[in-house]
This record gives structure tokens, C-alpha cells and sequence, in this order.
């Protein structure tokens, strides 16, 4: 998941000045009377923090306000003083607890009152709650349920929210990071049918996850037109790739033989494209595209595709090709398949 980046700057009032009114999937307020019953700690405290921290780290993240009303602006505060060794170092203790397994990344800041027109009383503060997305969910709150932000508010998780989630966690991510050409392009003049170019490219993976991916494999699939039978061979010359024919498409497969650790980059596949005078409108228009799917281990595979006119090694070889309107007419539909 994607949507909530942690606080880079220090919380401060004036920063607190600046909050809209809004709660959201990433943003949720609290006014002091959720943890300060006037006296003490409020009794049904610990089980709501478990709650909305559950809530935040099984989703995208997001922050917790405490001494906030629902309209934005702090109500007074919690006295900072409230537990021994200070309010702040108990709530780092306390969240940190409050879920099952314990969440390891969050920071708790506290913006003390005292200071005119700022809504905070002297000796007490508002409190900022920063969690991101954990890497170690689901984590399962005090009253044994596992909590998703939805629609801004913190709701039970069902069954298939929980099996989501542990895919997220435990599945490696690993994705095609780079596409691109391997050398220049091959003009060959010989042809009787007229001049051709053949292209290289090659696929580069990364496991972006924190898992080992155990079994990884990528496809490449190709419009027809730009496969011919000279291509084919130059492709099936690599070890270990499979060619599947599909309706006007050629697909190409290669499993990687070795796990994928984390973090770790690989060369994964090349393949040949042919150009020549009867696909080039159809390559410049940017109809021709090359598209992929990475399968790793049960992850969900991760999918891309590029037009073929996007790589300059590919302009570079259309440029050194006649029109498709110069010299004969194009070959019958069908004879010619990119090279």
C-alpha cells in the first residue's frame, strides 16, 4: 500500500495550526478525554489505542492526533506529567505494547502548550502519533481482532483482509526495474524483400520486498508483426526460453534458476525485435507495445508494458529504413513477420 509518507520535519504548534478538519484513511483525531479522564488515565484507553494502532499498521500508516477535537484544533491537551518519567516515554512504551507482535517503527511527538492562542494549557500538550505501514503485519489488538483503516475509520478485518495483508508481508516483490537495449542495432541489406534491422534489449529484475523469492520466472510478450523467423531463432538461442504463440502475439518465457534475496538486482532475459518497411508505421504510431508479468514464488505477479517506439535504439534503427512508402510494395499480409 501507498499513501502516507512519515513527517520528515519535526512536529511543532504552528505546523498544528496548519491541520484542516478532515479525518481520513491516514489522519485520525482524539480529544484529550479519549486518555485524560480529568483524574487519570481513562479506563477504556488501552483498548482503543490498540485498536486505531492496529488499524495503522496493517494499512498504508498514518498519524494520531491526542488532544484534538473534530474540528482540528487542539482542546486543551493531556497533562504532560501524567505518568512517571513523563506522559511522552509512556506513550512510546504503551503503543509500542499495545498490538501483538509489538510494532517496531512509530514516533510519538509531543508539542507542549503555554504559548498564547495555541489552544494547549500550560503543562499539558497535544500528541502526535506517527505510524507507518509494518512490515511484520497483521498485528492483532488487545481484544484479539485484527483492525483496517476503511473510509477513515478503524474497522475489523475479515478473513480475506487478513489473508491480504499476510501476501503483502511475507510475499517477495520483485519487478522489472530496467528494459534496454544491449548494443546497437543490426542492419542487414541482404534481405531481397528490403533492408530489415535487428534490436536487442534486455530485462533486468529486483526483488524490492524484504522476503526471498524462491522461484522467479518473467514473460515478455511481442506484437507478431515485429517477430519474424530470424528472430525467433535469436531468441530461442538463449538458454532456457520457452516461446508461446498466442492471436498477434509471441510470448517469451525464462525461468530464473536461483532464489532472489532481497534488495537484489539480476539479469533476467533478452530478446530480438525485427523492423522493417511493412511494421514501421505501426511501431512510430506507438500501437506496437512490449508488455510483461514477473511471477515470484505465490506473489500476485507484477505486470508493465512500454511501446517499442519509447527506446531510441529503436528510433535509431527506424531512421536507417525507407518510408514504408518508398521502393515496393509491402509483402502480402502475413509473409513477413519481422525478420
Amino acid at each position: 500500500m501507498a499513501g502516507f509518507t512519515p513527517s520528515t520535519a519535526p512536529w511543532t504548534t504552528a505546523r498544528l495550526a496548519e491541520l484542516g478538519p478532515d479525518e481520513h484513511d491516514f489522519q485520525e483525531f482524539k480529544g484529550s478525554a479519549w486518555l485524560f479522564d480529568g483524574k487519570a488515565v481513562a479506563g477504556w484507553f488501552h483498548a482503543a489505542l490498540s485498536k486505531q494502532v492496529s488499524a495503522f499498521a496493517n494499512s498504508a500508516g498514518g498519524r494520531l492526533f491526542i488532544g484534538i477535537d473534530d474540528l482540528g484544533q487542539p482542546d486543551g491537551g493531556v497533562p504532560v506529567h501524567l505518568k512517571p518519567g513523563g506522559t511522552r516515554s509512556w506513550l512510546e512504551d504503551v503503543v509500542r505494547a499495545s498490538v501483538s507482535p509489538q510494532v517496531a517503527r512509530f514516533n510519538v511527538f509531543e508539542l507542549r502548550g503555554g504559548e498564547p492562542n495555541v489552544g494547549i494549557k500550560p503543562e499539558h500538550a497535544v500528541y502526535v502519533v506517527e505510524l507507518p505501514s509494518s512490515e511484520d503485519a497483521p498485528h492483532q489488538a488487545l481484544d484479539h481482532r485484527y483492525y483496517l483503516r476503511i473510509a477513515g475509520k478503524s474497522q475489523p478485518m475479515g478473513h480475506v483482509h487478513v489473508q491480504d495483508v499476510l501476501r503483502r508481508t511475507r510475499s517477495p516483490v520483485v519487478e522489472l526495474v530496467r528494459l534496454g537495449p544491449y548494443g546497437a542495432h543490426e542492419l542487414d541489406q541482404a534481405d531481397p524483400r528490403g533492408p530489415r534491422a535487428f534490436v536487442c534489449l534486455r530485462a533486468f529484475l529486483r526483488n524490492q520486498g524484504r522476503t526471498l523469492a524462491h522461484h522467479v520466472g518473467v514473460e515478455l510478450s511481442l506484437p507478431r508483426q515485429v517477430v519474424g523467423k530470424e528472430v525467433r531463432r535469436r531468441n530461442l538461442e538463449q538458454q532456457g526460453v520457452h516461446l508461446s504463440q498466442f492471436p498477434g502475439t509471441i510470448a517469451l518465457f525464462r525461468y530464473h534458476p536461483a532464489p532472489l534475496f532481497p534488495s537484489q538486482e539480476i539479469y533476467a532475459h533478452s530478446l530480438w525485435i525485427g523492423l522493417h518497411t511493412a511494421n514501421r508505421d505501426a511501431v512510430e504510431s506507438g500501437a506496437l507495445v512490449i508488455r510483461w508479468r514477473v511471477w515470484a514464488d505465490d506473489a500476485t505477479p507484477t505486470v508493465g508494458a512500454r511501446p517499442l517506439h519509447s527506446f531510441g535504439v529503436v528510433r535509431a534503427a527506424l531512421a536507417e529504413l525507407p518510408p514504408a512508402s518508398a521502393g515496393s510494395s509491402s509483402p502480402p499480409r502475413g509473409a513477413r513477420g519481422g525478420g
